[in-house]
């Protein structure tokens, strides 16, 4: 492998070499995996085409070795899942607004999740507090919402009906 590019060489189904690029390495179940992605003959990642091998340390060398393809569909949830938790560490910070509370006091709120009606014809909006709980085990409020020309959040406005608080309780639930 090449250390200063993490870039590797593997041969493909037709027996040609084809050139990879390191994504991340990971250890799980006393295994080691590499995420790759396939490399063209310019230099260039191929869009989509990311795979994942599992592979030993060379001691000695500190290089992969003994590259295999991933056995069984366990392996691939546990790979994907893997990569979902490092998009979500990876994501943007959350949006945040600010609202005064009932005793007068700014409370700073983090939202979960937007989304609109047509039915009532409004937008709704998921948020907690913004501390450093765990999102978990944090309250979560609903509001109803008018949005600025950016996006972000301008005016809360309550939720008026039944009807509407059953929408956005059924919105949550299939968060």
């Amino acid at each position: 492998m090449n250390e200063d590019t993490q870039e590797f060489l593997i041969i493909g189904e037709n027996g040609k070499e084809q050139k990879c690029r390191v994504v991340f390495t990971f250890d799980a179940e006393e295994k080691s995996y590499v995420l790759f992605s396939l490399i063209d003959e310019d230099g260039n990642e191929i869009p989509g085409d990311i795979s994942a091998m599992t592979f030993d340390y060379d001691d000695n060398n500190g290089e992969m070795t003994k590259l295999q393809h991933v056995e069984t569909e366990a392996e691939w949830e546990m790979i994907n899942e893997v990569v979902l938790t490092l998009l979500d560490e990876f994501d943007e910070e959350p949006q945040q607004f600010t609202i005064t509370d009932e005793h007068g006091a700014d409370q700073v709120c983090e939202v979960i999740h937007t989304f609109s009606s047509e039915q009532f014809g409004k937008s709704y909006v998921l948020y907690v507090l913004a501390t450093d709980e765990p999102i978990e085990e944090r309250d979560i409020f609903a509001s109803q919402y008018v949005s600025g020309n950016d996006g972000t959040i301008e005016d809360l406005l309550p939720i008026e009906t039944d009807e509407e608080w059953a929408f956005v309780e059924d919105v949550l639930n299939e968060l």
